[in-house]
């Protein structure tokens, strides 16, 4: 069973709507998989499909591309909206991001990843704002053989991943010890005023309410979110 009603600390909070992709799998408690948590960082190519003859914003997602493929996480920063940081310090998401990504339990592979979607600008008090729609394709390869040898096992980590990821599909790989995980994600571009560049910041649905203190909600409405 999947647990609900958990509070969420806001810095575990922040690490999903920055990348848009956070889950917590509360697996089977056998030591090294105990409370897996896995923070994921949008990453946008594609770049070809960008709407609206944009090319500053085609750009900054380009660069945005080149920093995850780095994993360079002091670069990301420089790409996310500051108001999170009001939220999580800098240094600090810095280093969430780093005990994420360099975790003895799990690998973490972007295999597909594509904008399918910009949408036409939105203006509310000197900012704008556009909708970016993405598809995700990525693995997760656990480094303990054990975790998915059981069918059990296999079937609730498949159902954890799928509903805290609002992923399409979690199939699992037997040949290497891996889950794969396709998804519809959305995340904001957002410019602040004609002079600042710009910015992003992961839609996350089921943290409504911090979300409208980094977006506001006349704009959630006019996206239908």
């Amino acid at each position: 069973m999947l647990r609900k009603n958990l509070y969420i600390p806001p810095a575990k909070i922040v690490r999903r709507i920055v990348l848009g992709i956070w889950f917590n799998c509360y697996l089977p408690k056998n030591g090294l998989v105990k409370k897996l948590p896995l923070l994921l960082f949008i990453a946008l190519c594609s770049l070809s499909t960008v709407a609206q003859r944009d090319t500053s914003l085609q750009r900054r997602l380009d660069e945005y591309l080149a920093a995850n493929k780095q994993l360079d996480f002091e670069k990301l920063m420089n790409y996310i909206h500051p108001k999170l940081f009001e939220i999580v310090p800098r240094e600090q998401m810095i280093e969430l991001f780093k005990s994420i990504f360099d975790n003895p339990q799990m690998t973490i592979s972007m295999d597909t990843m594509s904008v399918t979607g910009i949408s036409k600008s939105f203006n509310f008090k000197g900012a704008e704002y556009k909708k970016v729609d993405y598809y995700l394709g990525m693995s997760l390869r656990f480094k303990d053989s054990t975790v998915l040898k059981d069918q059990d096992k296999v079937s609730q980590i498949q159902e954890q991943v799928k509903t805290a990821m609002t992923a399409e599909n979690v199939n699992y790989i037997p040949a290497n010890n891996s889950l794969a995980i396709d998804a519809k994600k959305i995340m904001f571009a957002i410019k602040d005023n004609p002079r600042t560049q710009w910015m992003f910041v992961g839609y996350e649905p089921q943290q409504k309410e911090m979300m409208k203190t980094l977006v506001p909600e006349e704009v959630l409405t006019n996206f239908k979110l």
